[in-house]
């Protein structure tokens, strides 16, 4: 995230996204009746036979729905317009969706900035420095790559080895190390510093000694780790582990697993706190330190007054995406937890 400027006066930010982790988190933040503007196009007709032609122009709307478009990379903002120029291809009072992109300059207006909000936009700018990290979960039938973002395990693709116990043992070396080369050509065209190559049994430690045997150089940064299996879980098994704890550290993803597991311990004492009403009276007794929030129910508007209760109380908000195993596992408690401060000491 690319913040340009910040007038605390009109309240105004403007700002360019610069990965789909900040497309996701605009569409958290971004709350209804806020004002939104960026340059867009829309179609001129001078008559009524007219066909038209798209004009390019700049559009202030009231906030209405946000919709993210994975596939395409791209926040859809919908609301009626307030503002536009040139104003000969404006319409005011028409409904208008803004198609935000990466590398896209726009401009949020807020009532008031809430200091949660402020500070996930500068993290985002400190994350947009930090080494990106990708994880290889493998073994010898299938290897799952996911890249660890800001807004969760992201599965990019997955390989499959072709290697079975029915072949002969030179076709089986033949074919494993065809399966190895792939690995090696995948890391090598991944945009990351950092790969941690994780998995059961003796694959891994083979790999290893493949490439250290053949002299591969990489250009990253390679740490290995085990895991129970290739798959998603296997993936988060890394993320939870000891060994990898220090690569992982100022990674929001394991800050969300670390929570839930805290929460998870409140309820062995019998000190659960889930759910709206249970949260907004933990809240009033101020014995919350923590709030554990998927982004599914943000725009909810009892959600939202009881953010702002916990933000004007300095507690820590901590926003889930809701897709991702730690956010379905929130689901399962109502989307909205409370860790009692006495948990966090």
């Amino acid at each position: 995230m690319k913040i340009i400027s910040f007038n605390q006066i009109s309240k105004v930010i403007k700002l360019v996204p610069e990965s789909y982790d900040d497309l996701y988190l605009l569409a958290i933040i971004l709350n209804q009746n806020d004002k939104i503007g960026a340059h867009t196009y829309r179609r001129f007709k001078s008559s009524e036979t007219d066909t038209g032609e798209q004009k390019e122009v700049f559009i202030k709307l009231q906030l209405e729905k946000v919709e993210i478009d994975k596939s395409a990379w791209r926040l859809r903002l919908t609301g009626k317009i307030l503002e536009g120029r040139p104003l000969e291809f404006v319409r005011l009072n028409t409904y208008h969706t803004l198609n935000i992109a990466t590398s896209d300059l726009i401009e949020v207006e807020k009532p008031e900035w809430k200091e949660y909000i402020l500070k996930r936009l500068k993290q985002a700018v400190a994350d947009a420095k930090k080494s990106k990290l990708a994880i290889i979960a493998f073994d010898d039938e299938k290897a799952t790559l996911a890249y660890i973002r800001g807004y969760g395990i992201d599965i990019i693709t997955e390989l499959y080895s072709k290697l079975s116990k029915k072949i002969s043992e030179k076709e089986f070396e033949k074919l494993k190390i065809l399966y190895f080369d792939s690995i090696i050509k995948l890391i090598q065209g991944l945009d990351v510093n950092i790969v941690v190559l994780a998995g059961p049994g003796f694959t891994k430690d083979d790999f290893k000694k493949y490439i250290e045997k053949n002299s591969i150089k990489l250009e990253k940064k390679l740490f290995f780790e085990s895991c129970s299996d290739s798959e998603r879980s296997g993936i988060r098994e890394v993320l939870q582990s000891e060994t990898i704890s220090k690569i992982f550290e100022n990674e929001h993803v394991k800050k969300e697993f670390e929570y839930l597991n805290i929460f998870l311990s409140s309820l062995r004492v019998g000190d659960s706190i889930s759910g709206i009403e249970k949260v907004s009276g933990a809240l009033n007794s101020y014995s919350i330190g923590v709030i554990l929030v998927n982004d599914s129910v943000i725009w909810n508007n009892e959600v939202k007054e009881l953010l702002d209760m916990a933000d004007k109380q300095g507690t820590l908000i901590e926003i889930f995406n809701s897709e991702d195993e730690a956010g379905k596992q929130l689901h399962s408690f109502k989307d909205i937890v409370g860790i009692p401060k006495y948990l966090l000491k």
